[in-house]
């Protein structure tokens, strides 16, 4: 699945020459979750020669493979090899290969222009809320790539410990109970459930009825009539329309749509991938990528 299936609306201390690099074995132990001995030796070879022809990016502006066999190795070069090496497992094109890193590096270090910015005040965020690492979703309920990644992303914000998530409405108008749906998330917000309440939506997407959403508010201790009477009130239709407002000026065009340090998430994101990019931002702001 690819991006257009969702829902839709050069630092020294890296470089080492390639004489150096030649006279070495290639260094599979510093690939992450790979274990060489799973792969034929003629396999391996030709992962390697491709490691030498991509280059890395950040802060290491050498190929994968040389900023792989640096001291200490560029961590970037450490996921981008995996990656590369499990892709020409899948008999993936190179052309594809070389597309996939090239996604990569705009994720992680996109051109002047590209970064978002957004709204957050008054907004409460699942993670710690002084988090250095900000990531913003958009989503809808009743999509159904949403209702797999939002709960990954969740998982993987709560287990690195140095992220905050906002999560914003942008109900699709292909997608009936969307609308009704995305109000009775921030009416949550009012009773200070929305952390609570919101993620529990994704079991109810096959069945988004006004009478389910009241029902999980009920067991959620909140109260039913001031719970309904939220949902209604202006106050919480106007801030669905302002966050797809400004997902709109943010080139949101569908769902899930996510940004993480204001730089747009641009392939599947698979947990493994969500992971990558947090740990890869992290690194970011720690001036080690």
């Amino acid at each position: 699945m690819n991006r257009l299936s969702w829902c839709v609306v050069v630092g020294s201390a890296w470089l080492v020459t390639v004489e150096a690099a030649a006279a070495e074995p290639f260094p599979w132990g510093r690939v992450l979750e790979v274990r060489s001995e799973d792969y034929k030796p003629e396999f391996l070879e030709r992962v390697a020669g491709r490691l030498d022809a991509l280059p890395c990016y950040g802060r290491c502006s050498g190929s994968i493979a040389a900023c792989l066999r640096a001291e200490p190795p560029h961590p970037t070069a450490a996921r981008l090899a995996r990656d590369v090496l499990l892709l020409m497992a899948q008999d993936a094109p190179e052309e594809d290969v070389r597309k996939w890193v090239e996604a990569r590096r705009r994720m992680a270090h996109p051109e002047p222009g590209e970064e978002r910015s957004f709204r957050l005040d008054g907004l409460k965020p699942l993670g710690p809320e002084d988090a250095p690492i900000v990531v913003v979703e958009y989503s809808d309920y009743e999509c159904p790539f949403c209702s797999q990644v939002a709960p990954a992303l969740e998982r993987a914000v709560r287990e690195h410990g140095k992220v905050r998530l906002y999560a914003k409405q942008f109900p699709l108008k292909g997608h009936p109970r969307a609308l009704d749906a995305a109000k009775a998330c921030v009416a949550s917000d009012r009773f200070g459930k929305f952390w609570a309440y919101c993620p529990r939506l994704w079991a109810l997407r096959p069945e988004l009825s006004e009478a389910r959403m009241l029902e999980l508010a009920v067991e959620l201790g909140m109260d039913a009539a001031g719970f309904r009477a939220a949902m209604q009130s202006e106050e919480v239709l106007n801030r669905i329309a302002d966050e797809k407002l400004e997902g709109l000026k943010n080139r949101v065009s569908g769902t899930p749509s996510i940004f993480i340090g204001g730089k747009e998430f641009l392939l599947q994101p698979s947990p493994r991938l969500l992971k990558d990019r947090l740990d890869e931002e992290w690194d970011i702001l720690q001036g080690r990528d």
